[in-house]
């Protein structure tokens, strides 16, 4: 009886090394090998082979040497493809297909910089969801996507809530002025405004400002408060008050026909307005005003039209138009472009090139033209795409460049 326990130990321990050397083997080899050694099996073989290959690689996208990027998909499916920053959010990659009984594999390869970020999505039978083997999920204006971090990226430490410091509060900015004809649909108490107030706020006074365009997604997916709230507790930056404007009709004021009438209605009436109510320095050196894309054009738009109200403006992933490349040209002409002006800007070499223009070709030219104005300004570019996740990655820099001690 000894005999026969001990037989069936050393059996049921030689099928656990069996099982630890199978997943070490797995764990071992590369994915092209993984491949070459699945398309050699039958497609009935294939199934089990996929399903020890995800029992080591829980979640997706497989990433091997810092740069090497697989995208995969185990399923039933007729297609599947994958589009993102690394498509530039045009036409999805097909993925390869290796058929398995009565499912399928689904994989493609990419190079990637090491230290990118990448928002994806997968699409499955011509439909888009996230990847359901990627735990990770961003927002974005156009639902969730799945996220990659390459092994290099480093996040910011700013973007995480700390229950540990003091935190300021947001209110409804309460402002019932409006505008004269023509500018009547413009009025502030038909927008949403809300206002960021820092810790302490009663014990302050001569706060700078920071207006922020698409104000409310910059609350919800830039997790502004959160960074503003963290940069005053490592004393980064003052106590600041921001102000999170939302749009009206967002084309129009931010690019379009109505852009004129916009800079008037924050320049000249809510700037005003919030300095009366609340404890601001009323000074253009302490105000700045940010934006994403079309919300970075009206931001740079603005400050360059109007640098008798701010000095500050950052732009990420603006849309650089001919008319503020006019503008600027018109300004710098006639030299009231003052030495004071802080102009920040940021772009993703992953940033969308479609039908209006290629935006990292579009920031390059127009940092050049500031260069050749010379005007002074900061730009930097980051392997990421025109996404939220990006932007707020580098909120924390931007009013650092502002307010900064």
């Amino acid at each position: 009886m000894i005999f026969q326990e001990n037989h069936i130990s050393t059996r049921y321990c030689g099928i656990i090394l069996l099982m630890i050397l199978s997943l070490s083997t797995l764990s071992a080899q590369t994915f092209t090998q993984f491949i070459q050694r699945l398309q050699k099996l039958s497609p009935a073989q294939r199934s089990g082979s996929v399903k020890k290959f995800f029992s080591v690689h829980h979640n997706t996208p497989i990433i091997e040497q810092d740069s090497l990027l697989h995208f995969v998909f185990y399923g039933k499916a007729g297609s599947v493809g994958v589009n993102g920053n690394l498509q530039h959010w045009n036409a999805p990659d097909e993925l390869i297909k290796i058929e398995c009984s009565d499912s399928a594999f689904y994989y493609r390869t990419f190079i990637a910089p090491s230290n990118a970020r990448l928002d994806y999505q997968l699409v499955v039978d011509g439909k888009y969801q996230t990847d359901p083997r990627n735990p990770r999920i961003t927002p974005s204006g156009f639902g969730p996507h799945s996220e990659v971090r390459m092994p290099k990226f480093v996040p910011s430490p700013y973007l995480i809530h700390r229950d540990s410091i003091p935190h300021g509060t947001i209110i409804n900015a309460g402002l019932n002025n409006h505008i004269l004809p023509p500018l009547q649909k413009y009025s502030i108490g038909g927008r949403n405004i809300k206002i960021y107030l820092p810790p302490g706020y009663e014990s302050l006074s001569r706060l700078p400002a920071v207006y922020v365009h698409d104000g409310l997604e910059a609350i919800d997916f830039a997790l502004m408060p959160t960074i503003i709230d963290n940069l005053i507790a490592e004393k980064r930056i003052p106590p600041v008050i921001a102000v999170f404007i939302p749009p009206v009709q967002r084309g129009d004021e931010y690019m379009g026909i109505h852009v004129d009438r916009f800079v008037k209605l924050i320049s000249d009436v809510l700037v005003p307005a919030i300095d009366k109510q609340y404890k601001t320095e009323r000074s253009p050196l302490k105000r700045a005003m940010i934006g994403i894309s079309a919300g970075g054009h009206i931001s740079l738009y603005t400050v360059i039209n109007r640098p008798d109200v701010f000095l500050n403006v950052g732009g990420q992933s603006s849309a650089i138009t001919p008319q503020l490349r006019a503008l600027t040209k018109q300004r710098a002409d006639e030299n009231t472009f003052s030495l004071s002006m802080k102009i920040y800007l940021d772009c993703g070499r992953y940033d969308i090139n479609n039908g209006f223009g290629n935006f990292l070709q579009m920031h390059r030219n127009y940092s050049d033209l500031l260069s050749s104005l010379r005007i002074p300004h900061y730009y930097r570019e980051v392997n990421d795409g025109h996404e939220w996740a990006n932007w707020r990655e580098h909120i924390p820099e931007m009013l650092i460049y502002f307010f900064g001690r």
